[in-house]
């Protein structure tokens, strides 16, 4: 899988209203988006300032099939329509699943 994973802080002022369009509007997505296999979005929990207000991951069957979303009428219509007016800042990461690097932790012996 290839994964396309976002941080986005809102502009002071963006209502709840407009925050639920956004994660609507990404969660819309699959199904209506070729190689879109899966859309997640959460809003921050709100523990501590200077956070992105809402993160999403978004899992493509391949980098080609993320390539071609970034086009796609339907979500530069949740972008332009819901995102870009209300946008503070962002980031962004895209990734292969075999790039993840995993720790865990062990049990006292």
């Amino acid at each position: 899988m290839f994964n396309h994973v976002g941080h986005l802080t809102l502009s002071p002022g963006t209502t709840d209203d407009q925050v639920e369009a956004i994660l609507s509007g990404l969660l819309g997505l699959p199904g209506r988006i070729d190689g879109l296999v899966e859309a997640e979005v959460v809003r921050d929990a709100g523990l501590t300032g200077g956070n992105a207000t809402l993160r999403f991951h978004m899992r493509f069957e391949s980098e080609d099939a993320w390539r071609a979303y970034g086009k796609n009428p339907a979500h530069v219509a949740v972008v332009s329509e819901h995102i870009v007016p209300v946008l503070g800042s962002k980031a962004f990461v895209q990734y292969d699943d075999a790039a993840v690097r995993r720790g865990f932790a062990t049990t006292p012996e």
